[in-house]
């Protein structure tokens, strides 16, 4: 009997990693084909800080426990002293308000912001993606060095792809696209992005990125 009941457990870890490896390769296999409306891609400002959104006092301060609960880990390394301070660094966090899933109710984007939020200086900051459950929001992505990211028309398991950006150089950023499966958003490729070719000695600017995946450069 004791056999019998490992051999199921077998069996059902196997299945499991079985779904997880083609759900995977679907979304590697799904890079291949990509194209990036880096037309559309935006970069959130400081008068879309959590504390000037158009939202109820309800849901703010649960956004603000989402976003601080990713900070507390690090409060310390990061200046911040009191979970006060934790508050308000989360309220001036950069967040856009956006239905990913078309379900009517709004995901959470957000971008850390100032001294606090260890942004680099050349513009790369925290990045997040929550979903609201019930009362609360459940963290859907996390990087610790995004620019600008671009929500594309294409979709996956119903969620909106999405493509972050890091800043490289003033030619150049190194761009992850994000396609959702097994309830959260995962890394379905990367590829570097450059807006300069150097030819015959001589520097051309493109008016289209090239794109070269990470793993050929």
């Amino acid at each position: 009997m004791q056999t019998r009941k490992k051999r199921l457990v077998t069996l059902k870890g196997t299945s499991k990693a079985c779904v997880y490896a083609v759900t995977f390769a679907s979304l590697m296999l799904g890079g291949e084909n990509f194209h990036w409306d880096w037309r559309r891609s935006e970069e959130l400002t400081y008068r879309q800080s959590l504390r000037r959104a158009k939202v109820s006092k309800t849901e703010r301060a649960a956004i603000a426990r989402a976003i601080a609960n990713q900070l507390r880990p690090d409060m310390w390394d990061l200046g911040i002293e009191s979970e006060q301070q934790l508050e308000d660094v989360a309220l001036e966090t950069r967040v856009k308000m956006v239905d990913l899933n078309g379900d009517g109710i709004s995901e959470v984007i957000a971008q850390g912001m100032g001294e606090h939020a260890n942004c680099s200086p050349t513009g790369n900051c925290p990045f997040w993606i929550f979903q609201k459950s019930d009362h609360e929001y459940r963290l859907l992505f996390s990087m610790e060095t995004i620019q600008a990211f671009t929500i594309e028309r294409s979709r996956s398991d119903g969620f909106s792809d999405i493509v972050i950006a890091t800043h490289g150089s003033g030619t150049q950023s190194g761009i992850r696209l994000l396609r959702y499966g097994e309830g959260r958003y995962h890394l379905a490729g990367c590829w570097s992005a450059d807006w300069s070719v150097l030819e015959g000695g001589t520097v051309h600017e493109l008016k289209e990125p090239r794109l070269t995946p990470c793993d050929e450069r």
